[in-house]
């Protein structure tokens, strides 16, 4: 099963793409838990993700914001 979502500008650096899904990253530093989450939230989806053998990556979405790309295993 293959999923897309793709978000409008503004995105996130390309250097930034592979931190997202660590825990508690943020790629703007003002934002704070009490602004701005505890940035847990894309570290969840990937634990959740490698749990059912998944792929999870994060790229530039043509729509000039950041895109998702999810894949997991279809089991018959």
């Amino acid at each position: 099963m293959l999923i897309d979502f793709s978000d409008s500008a503004p995105g996130v650096p390309e250097q930034e793409l592979t931190k997202l899904f660590e825990r508690f990253y943020r790629v703007e530093s003002s934002r704070n838990r009490n602004h701005g989450g505890a940035g847990l939230g894309l570290a969840i989806c990937s634990n959740i993700i490698a749990a059912h053998n998944g792929l999870i990556k994060a790229h530039p979405s043509a729509l000039g914001g950041l895109g998702i790309h999810i894949e997991l295993p279809v089991q018959s």
